[in-house]
């Protein structure tokens, strides 16, 4: 589930007050819709400071067109100071750049240069709009006091110079993005429930209903069945009622007794594979989709097909990338099998937990058969 730039953000999410001229704030930070709310709000605060400051200079006695150009200068040096940061970090996050959250910061670094050039371009020009006499350098005497406080209001400028140009909504953006992977976290477990509960009554009862017949026709199969189903069960519930992070090898683990059980169901006509290079073993890799794609081939592809078939897991590494592959020889892609239940929270749970660095592919292969691919991102 991506972050809508051009949507409310959700309530829960939602941060300090929202009425008013700052109703912009229901928006993501840096969205164009925040931006534009931003503008008029801070835009409408600088003109009317600037017309109560043409008031003042009015009451004495400036000169009106001196006046109005020194006000100009004001309203227009404001308006860049404060919009100069946001508007390059909202282009930033438009673009949907990989290194989101360093570009922005990249981003409101210019904001502060431009806020302090727009500041001493606007004071240089109302400083020659307003009569007064220059005090000759020589004549000027700074005492230490002095001195101490004109550095003092620098280090404030300094500080409202990275205010205004965007260095607090730049903590807010990353604040913004806290809550929102947070929320993603809950809703990520939820959906691992959803996908959980989808595999085990599956598995149990389609494997319950293979023994019945087999306790009458065929004991000592029934019981090597069951005997399979116990080791498996003991093997991966503990994993999978734990949930929170696995590796590939735990999922392979847990795919491999779910193999043997259903190669005892099965018998001849099922035969498996693993060539995972023993590196990868120990990478991340989220709970439960692997055995999904497994259950999957076997329940689409294989089971229905008459005759041997084989089920090859594959994994490995392609650049930054990890690739981890579940191939049948079944009967194929067929009508609605890509849009099933289980693929779904498959790309849900991608989404949920990679953005767009992950993907699922379901393919056919050439030589008959089905391909269903995860591609994760390594870490760095």
């Amino acid at each position: 589930m991506n972050l809508s730039l051009n949507q409310p953000l959700p309530a829960d999410l939602v941060v300090g007050m929202t009425w008013g001229p700052l109703r912009y704030r229901k928006y993501p930070v840096f969205s164009v819709p925040w931006l534009k709310g931003r503008f008029w709000s801070t835009g409408i605060a600088v003109v009317l400071y600037g017309l109560l400051s043409f008031i003042a200079h009015m009451a004495v006695k400036t000169p009106t067109a001196n006046n109005l150009a020194s006000t100009g200068y004001f309203i227009a040096g404001f308006l860049i100071m404060f919009n100069g940061g946001p508007l390059l970090a909202s282009w930033v996050r438009h673009r949907g750049i990989k290194r989101e959250g360093l570009a922005i910061v990249a981003a409101i670094i210019l904001g502060f240069i431009i806020a302090m050039f727009s500041d001493a371009w606007a004071s240089g020009n109302i400083g020659t709009q307003i009569a007064e006499e220059p005090v000759p350098a020589a004549e000027r005497r700074i005492s230490q006091l002095e001195e101490a406080t004109l550095r003092l209001a620098n280090l404030g400028a300094l500080f409202i110079y990275f205010g205004c140009g965007g260095g607090l909504a730049c903590l807010g953006y990353f604040s913004e993005r806290r809550r929102w992977w947070a929320r993603h976290a809950l809703q990520s477990d939820m959906q691992l429930s959803v996908l959980q509960a989808q595999i085990e009554p599956h598995f149990l009862f389609n494997t319950l209903a293979a023994i019945r017949p087999l306790i009458r026709e065929d004991s000592a199969q029934a019981e090597k069945v069951l005997d399979a189903l116990a080791d498996h069960l003991r093997a991966t519930l503990p994993k999978m009622r734990e949930g929170g992070a696995s590796t590939l090898g735990q999922q392979l683990d847990i795919c491999s007794s779910y193999l043997a059980v259903m190669q005892v169901r099965m018998g001849d006509r099922l035969k498996f594979e693993m060539h995972v290079p023993a590196e990868l073993h120990s990478i991340d890799f989220p709970p439960l989709m692997l055995l999904s794609l497994v259950e999957n081939a076997i329940k689409h592809g294989m089971e229905p097909k008459p005759g041997p078939s084989t089920l090859i897991i594959r994994a490995q590494r392609h650049g930054r990338e990890l690739r981890v592959a579940v191939l049948d020889d079944g009967l194929g892609l067929r009508d609605g099998l890509q849009s099933g239940v289980g693929l779904a929270n498959i790309r849900e749970q991608l989404l949920l937990r990679y953005q767009s660095r992950a993907r699922l592919t379901v393919a056919s292969r050439p030589e008959g058969g089905t391909m269903a691919e995860i591609t994760l991102p390594l870490p760095a």
